[in-house]
């Protein structure tokens, strides 16, 4: 899925994936079984580190 690792901590990992909306469909029903605290979809944003959703 081409994505990356921006951000990792003892509780939380941020991962950037760009592409067609059905590659992103795909990746989050993959993390899904995983928990997602918080999810973004967008063109260019910003998100804060760290374990606290915003």
């Amino acid at each position: 899925y081409n994505a990356k690792v921006v951000d990792y901590g003892p509780e939380s990992l941020m991962l950037r994936v760009y592409g067609a909306s059905e590659k992103l469909d795909a990746v989050i029903e993959l993390l899904r079984p995983y928990g997602l605290l918080e999810l973004v979809r967008s063109g260019k944003i910003l998100m804060t580190r760290g374990v606290d959703p915003t």
